[in-house]
């Protein structure tokens, strides 16, 4: 498939429920304080009944990379497409998912990829709300009633290291990764069978995107495909001392519009 399909796709991640709307130089301000990445997989019933690939008995996917689709703002050091597409590869590869070589494997599912900046605003609230996996009833210090106080104040110390890493960036731009699979078979089809989304998401802040997704992406590994009860924080720091970089990759993996890296000139929201 290619770029010109790209709205098509759009079309078919809502369809399914998953949208709620439509070099590795950096700066880094605090280099070794990036703190948790947010991760979350939801799953369908039909996700449910799949078996979970592993290295020694994989499955097989094809792929499509939508880039930098949920944003970006002017002045970041946006990714390589195609280096970011074969290093989620790279990724997934170890957690059993294997690009599925045209005429050597048949491949069972049809995995998306985007990614990009996320703004904290009120318009915004309910959409990174839903990409950080904020629900009140997760959070002991939720308010029972908008603009009134309660006892909810004397429970905010209780909150659990996942709700307040989740209401911590709701209040600052993050970057936002999101790899969505469906049935390979459907995919194309008016009535896609989707399985499951994985969403990641970690503070912009002292990042540029260029750095921040891999970093994510290796963090988030062991969820992709795997559904979460509550949203998972993953060390980021930990991902970083394992040299993540976009390199020499040698995976073939997700087919992209083949854009040549930049910095972003214009706004992308």
């Amino acid at each position: 498939m290619r770029p010109h399909c790209s709205a098509a796709l759009f079309a078919l991640l809502a369809s399914a429920g998953f949208v709620a709307r439509g070099d590795a130089s950096e700066f880094m301000a605090f280099s070794r304080t990036w703190g948790n990445a947010i991760v979350i997989t939801d799953m369908t019933p039909a996700g449910r009944g799949l078996t979970h690939p592993t290295p020694g008995q994989p499955v097989y996917y094809r792929g499509l990379s939508l880039g930098s689709k949920l944003g970006w703002i002017p002045g970041d050091l946006i990714p390589d497409e195609k280096k970011l597409g074969q290093y989620v590869a790279k990724i997934l590869a170890k957690q059993g998912y294997i690009y599925a070589v045209p005429g050597k494997h048949e491949p069972s599912l049809f995995l998306v990829l985007q990614w990009g900046y996320l703004e904290p605003n009120y318009a915004n609230l309910r959409y990174m709300t839903w990409f950080v996996g904020y629900q009140e009833k997760l959070d002991v210090a939720a308010p029972a009633s908008i603009g009134v106080l309660g006892l909810d104040v004397l429970r905010r110390d209780f909150r659990s290291d996942e709700v307040e890493t989740m209401l911590d960036t709701l209040k600052e731009p993050a970057y936002g990764v999101i790899v969505t699979a469906f049935d390979y078979a459907t995919a194309k089809t008016n009535h896609p069978t989707a399985y499951w989304q994985t969403r990641i998401c970690l503070p912009a802040v002292g990042k540029t995107m260029a750095a921040a997704l891999p970093t994510m992406i290796a963090a988030a590994g062991p969820q992709f495909g795997r559904e979460t009860a509550i949203p998972v924080l993953s060390d980021a720091d930990g991902a970083r001392e394992g040299h993540v970089d976009l390199g020499e990759l040698k995976v073939v993996g997700y087919e992209d519009p083949s854009r040549p890296p930049r910095r972003a000139d214009s706004d992308g929201k």
